[in-house]
């Protein structure tokens, strides 16, 4: 762990002062309040707005004022601005349903991935900036609470207490209780839950109490549901428990009475071989200390007279430098570290006290975003060479940007363009047409798309162009205007760009292409510079050419000289672009034109790995994808081509796949390609196995946590039977699909114990989709949860997988696993 990820590790975030100040200003959204909400038909509504208390979710009062209405998740939030910047509100203007003196009242909430806004109108400035303020600071929390992961607070359980007290007496009886555990993912037998509710029930003063839970008993017995026996195992493992003293903590600790299959007499440290299948032990007893911590009870405050005087369910300080320098690799890490990591994590005072870490300690530390499975120090920052040519790197590349949702109907946004942008996305497409009063327009040609001006969407890309990563923007230009209007093109990019905008080489004379450092900060004209020549590139009789217009016209000269270092050519076969290009010029090429060179019988198809060494390549998904269903990346990058363009649009596999292999490197949407895709002194076979760097990954997928139902409804009363699937991509010797055995009725915390190995022969293309899924008896099974890491991004040791579900949003659910890697 390296001095920048130790500073980020122990930031708190904020002072108590600020946070004091941010709760003041949470509390004020919790009280009602009207605001006018805009629609884009020019309608428009009176509306009591409100946080509601659980402070997750911003809800309304329906016009009769009798329902309530959820508006927007806060964790769904993207942005809040302030002032007239949506479709929304410029339709309005438009129609004119409000007027431009109104805009210091207006804000907007921009929801979905930017698909979606709430558009407000308040009443008085001050109103406005609170929300907006408010609304930034949740926004900051839930972010943070991501990377801490601690979503699962005590505020939000006493908010699913309030929703389970459906007569509103202030207490649970036992059906409030059972109904309440169908919304937590897990069904009980009968005696197990009369366990966990009997020893909850703390205070038994008379009958009423006997029968009923209080908010403060709802608390331990939703604790003693949930618990974590795995990480006691551990705990035991690490701090020289024997066999016996292990057994006993964990039939006091857990009501599922496991017992633990170690060796007494040889502790192994190589903690891989640990067991963590629940085995029954009908003598096992169950009698928490109510008078501790569930954390820690400490050997310092056990009297003699406890036959447990002897226990420890927790690690000394020595015990945690052990456990983390062996099993998670923190070699360098020291005991004032740990003193650090205790005093930060571990809940319990006495744990503080004696500097111990308990079960609640170590989840709340494994569950950081230091400790999870992928490695921060490749997702926080820049750390690949930055500095050799274009052509050189995969960028993350999008498709048709200007479309919402599928390529044949809907509204062109410029919202989509500023989703893209931040999430790393480099390479932006516009197609662009004639529009009236001089104006281009962008949209998909003969289709039924609603198009929105080429100023429109240039205008917003500027706000955010490089928000997320300094590294170049190409702006991937299908032109189809007319002279004129090419002209405006070119004026409206100079005007807006100013010196962002590439207008001329570097360099006067070059052979090959400048690096992402030097281009920083630059926007990129990728496009045809002249017309089409001797070659024919009609896409409706040749199947080796997109982004071409389908006449050749004149090309304005202002929009032809901001083309420098991405120009599109035409495509007669690998061998003549190779002898007759210039390292400037750059191919496109449909998914199936790409699959044909790609299937070509070996080694011919190694011919496009020569290609892409040379000229930056661009594959896109056919015209059948009127879905905007996806083409699958991997095989292409496995080619070296630089730009796979993705419609960002669609939550699919695919586009999931691209979230990963971009989230290495800091996110920049730069990734420095393979040694053996670069050098020529390197033979490589996409097809063949490539020994040079193989890998064995064991991945014991130990057990799980908070996993939703199907489509997150809480409201189900089906309890999901989760199972993982382990699926790999990358090289074709690198795929190859595993999956765990089900555990019956349990979302909230199962427990699989299931080890998978896997031989990786070309680790730095691999990629690894964790996917939960419902097994169903009778039918298919249902989507949960899914995650997906670079091979190279694997954190060693004990980690957990933060689960998103399929718009890319994280949810509550994780899965807690070992990860191994050796030389194969």
């Amino acid at each position: 762990m390296d001095e920048t990820q130790w500073e980020r590790l122990m930031n708190t975030y904020s002072s108590d002062v600020s946070q004091l100040q941010e709760l003041n200003i949470i509390n004020q959204l919790k009280h009602r309040v009207t605001f006018i909400k805009f629609k884009s038909s020019g309608h428009s509504y009176s509306r009591i707005y409100y946080l509601n208390l659980s402070e997750d979710a911003i809800h309304y009062l329906g016009s009769k004022h009798k329902s309530k209405i959820e508006a927007c998740k806060i964790k769904d939030i993207d942005q809040v601005r302030q002032g007239f910047t949506t479709i929304v509100w410029k339709k309005c203007l438009n129609k004119r349903k409000i007027t431009h003196d109104k805009e210091n009242l207006a804000f907007s909430i921009l929801y979905d991935n930017n698909r979606h806004s709430l558009d407000l109108l308040a009443d008085t400035e001050n109103i406005r900036s609170q929300w907006i303020q408010g609304l930034e600071y949740l926004i900051k929390r839930y972010n943070s609470h991501i990377r801490t992961h601690h979503e699962i607070t005590n505020q939000w359980i006493w908010y699913l207490f309030s929703q389970a007290d459906h007569d509103k007496s202030g207490h649970l009886n036992r059906s409030e209780a059972r109904r309440l555990l169908f919304s937590l993912n897990i069904e009980l037998d009968q005696r197990d839950f009369d366990v966990y509710f009997n020893q909850a029930n703390i205070r038994r003063n008379n009958y009423d109490e006997l029968r009923n839970l209080d908010k403060d008993e709802f608390l331990i017995f939703y604790k003693y549901v949930s618990n974590r026996p795995e990480l006691l195992k551990i705990i035991c493992q690490y701090n020289g428990s024997t066999l016996e003293e292990t057994t006993k903590i964990l039939s006091d600790y857990n009501t599922i009475r496991e017992i633990i299959h170690i060796n007494p007499l040889e502790r192994p440290r190589d903690s891989s071989s640990l067991s963590f299948r629940k085995s029954k032990s009908k003598n096992s007893s169950f009698s928490f200390r109510r008078n501790r911590s569930a954390s820690i009870i400490s050997q310092h405050s056990i009297s003699s007279s406890d036959n447990n005087h002897n226990r420890k369910n927790y690690l000394t300080i020595e015990q945690l430098k052990d456990f983390l320098q062996k099993e998670q690799h923190m070699e360098t890490l020291s005991i004032e570290d740990c003193s650090k990591l205790i005093a930060r994590f571990e809940p319990s005072s006495e744990g503080q006290q004696y500097e111990e870490m308990g079960v609640d300690g170590l989840r709340l530390l494994l569950l950081h975003d230091e400790f999870c499975i992928m490695n921060p120090n490749k997702s926080h920052r820049v750390y690949h060479d930055m500095t050799r040519p274009l052509t050189d790197y995969f960028i993350a590349t999008s498709h048709n940007t200007y479309i919402r949702d599928n390529q044949v109907y809907g509204d062109c946004t410029p919202e989509t363009y500023i989703h893209a942008l931040r999430t790393g996305c480099r390479a932006v497409e516009m197609d662009c047409y004639d529009g009236e009063n001089g104006e281009p327009i962008v949209y998909h040609g003969n289709t039924f798309t609603k198009p929105i001006t080429f100023r429109e969407i240039i205008l917003a890309i500027k706000t955010e162009a490089f928000s997320i990563s300094p590294y170049p923007i190409f702006f991937n230009i299908e032109n189809h205007c007319s002279y004129e209007q090419q002209g405006i093109m070119a004026r409206l990019l100079k005007n807006t760009f100013k010196d962002h905008l590439l207008s001329k080489p570097l360099v006067d004379d070059f052979e090959t292409l400048p690096s992402p450092e030097e281009l920083k900060y630059k926007v990129i004209i990728r496009s045809r510079r002249y017309p089409k020549g001797k070659i024919p590139a009609d896409p409706k009789t040749d199947r080796s050419n997109d982004e071409t217009e389908p006449n050749p016209k004149n090309y304005h000269p202002e929009f032809s000289n901001l083309i420098i270092y991405s120009q599109i050519v035409s495509f007669m076969n690998i061998t003549h672009t190779l002898c007759t290009q210039k390292c400037f010029h750059s191919i496109s090429f449909k998914e199936s034109k790409m699959d044909d060179l790609i299937n070509q019988v070996s080694p011919e198809h190694l011919d496009l790995i020569r290609l892409t060494k040379q000229h930056i390549v661009r594959v896109y998904p056919g015209a059948k994808r009127q879905d905007s269903s996806n083409i699958d990346p991997t095989d292409y990058w496995s080619y070296g081509v630089q730009m796979v363009a993705l419609n960002y649009q669609a939550n699919d596999k695919a586009m999931c796949l691209q979230d990963a292999f971009f989230s290495d490197n800091g996110g920049c949407g730069y990734l420095l390609k393979p040694s053996f895709l670069l050098s020529d002194n390197e033979l490589f076979d996409p097809k063949e196995k490539y020994y040079k760097k193989a890998k064995h990954l064991q991945i014991h997928i130990i057990s799980g946590q908070h996993l939703p139902k199907e489509k997150n409804c809480i409201e189900d009363r089906d309890i999901v039977d989760p199972y993982v699937e382990v699926i790999t991509y990358g090289i074709q010797h690198d795929s190859s699909e595993h999956h765990t055995p089900s555990v019956r009725n349990n979302g909230l915390n199962p427990i699989w114990d299931y080890k998978i190995n896997i031989d990786i022969f070309c680790p730095e293309l691999c990629l690894i989709l964790f996917q939960v899924r419902d097994k169903d008896r009778y039918g298919s099974s249902t989507f949960l949860g899914r995650a997906c890491i670079p091979f190279t991004g694997l954190q060693l040791g004990y980690r957990h997988i933060k689960l998103k579900a399929k718009d890319g949003d994280y949810i509550n659910g994780t899965i807690f696993v070992h990860i191994k890697i050796e030389d194969l």
